[in-house]
């Protein structure tokens, strides 16, 4: 998400709000624009999902991929969306400014809740891309991330609608088939992963994991391993890690208090886990995080 923190739209737009420098969000991204009645931007690919609502005003835009000028009319509940990796040259002009609602989504989030749906990666299916929607679903979430940043709302309440959002744009944006059913195994895999989801700040033992998914731990270590491509703990360890990200970002916590929040018995076995699966240590992650900012 650095690519879109750095990014300067110069004359083209004022950012009026930005989720992350002014609430400290740093999972969600969400900004908020005002836009001048004429401008032409080159914009950087960036790895996150963008949705754009036009919450304000009229113009005329169009987007540019390759040789071929896409165009469309925008007013107020216009959608735009663009996928992660695509960079694009853009013009609109208009006879007032408009007002626009930028929400980025982790690629990663979106990736996450195809293999969920489909059980195959956002990219297969075609992640959800377009110069222009109509979709009310999307403009009422959209307008309520964006009245929820501007009253500093607790991240929770943005983490919570973009797990809607991934699933609502695969469903209804992208070339995705309908969701598939599970079997049996699968079923109880997802209510385990679920419960170490909930509960990865617990001391959790192979047994508990296994009870969540009412198997034998001998068949749900099996049946978690072929379902997931991980062993148990190896999962659990990832979900820590992940939060512990999310701690460090925020910079509320000192590393031994996350370490302890996120369910890892020491201090070392946090570092080590963290190492392993991030390439660096706690401190050096939290330093970069800042540096960024």
């Amino acid at each position: 998400m650095s690519e879109a923190l750095t990014f300067d739209p110069g004359a083209a737009a004022r950012v009026r709000l930005c989720s992350r420098r002014d609430n400290g969000w740093s999972g969600v991204l969400v900004r908020l624009l005002d836009n001048a009645e004429t401008a032409e931007l080159d914009l950087p690919p960036v790895d996150d999902q963008i949705v754009v609502l036009v919450s304000r005003g009229s113009t005329s835009i169009e987007s540019r991929h390759g040789s071929t000028w896409r165009r469309a009319d925008y007013g107020p509940g216009s959608i735009g969306l663009t996928a992660p990796g695509h960079p694009t040259r853009i013009r609109w002009r208009g006879t007032d400014r408009t007002q626009t609602t930028h929400v980025h989504l982790p690629g990663a989030l979106v990736d996450r809740t195809a293999l969920d749906l489909w059980g195959r990666d956002a990219g297969r299916l075609g992640r959800p891309d377009a110069l222009s929607v109509e979709d009310p679903v999307l403009a009422s979430v959209l307008g309520a991330l964006k009245s929820a940043a501007l009253a500093g709302a607790d991240e929770l309440y943005a983490e919570s609608a973009a797990t809607f959002l991934a699933v609502h744009l695969l469903t209804r944006h992208a070339a995705a088939p309908p969701p598939r059913e599970f079997g049996r195994d699968e079923l109880r895999t997802r209510r385990a992963v679920q419960f170490i989801r909930d509960n990865h700040h617990l001391p959790l033992s192979l047994a508990d994991m296994a009870a969540a998914a009412d198997l034998s731990a001998f068949h749900f270590l099996r049946v978690f391993k072929t379902a997931t491509g991980q062993t148990p703990y190896r999962y659990l360890t990832r979900i820590r890690v992940e939060r512990a990200c999310r701690h460090l970002e925020r910079g509320e916590l000192s590393v031994t208090e996350i370490a302890q929040a996120c369910g890892f018995a020491t201090p070392s076995r946090f570092a080590s886990a963290f190492r392993a699966q991030i390439g660096q240590s706690p401190s050096a992650y939290r330093a970069a995080v800042r540096y960024q900012q």
